[in-house]
């Protein structure tokens, strides 16, 4: 029996703000300036907040599977 296949992508866009210290900001600034430097690890320990979101969108693809 032919099959066919669907593929779905969905992409969401939200914007998320937090409170830094001003050394937070210069070493956060010197992590961008270095390709070298790892991220720092205070980031994902921030307190984030939801500021904006966009609703997704759906790409869709279809296949015919062969058998």
């Amino acid at each position: 029996m032919p099959k066919i296949q669907k593929f779905e992508s969905q992409v969401n866009w939200l914007w998320y703000t937090a409170e830094i210290t001003d050394e937070q900001a210069k070493e956060y600034r010197d992590y961008e300036m270095d390709d070298n430097a790892e991220e720092p690890e205070w980031l994902c320990e921030l307190d984030w907040d939801l500021t904006r979101d966009k609703p997704g969108s759906d790409d869709v693809e279809y296949e015919l599977i062969k058998d």
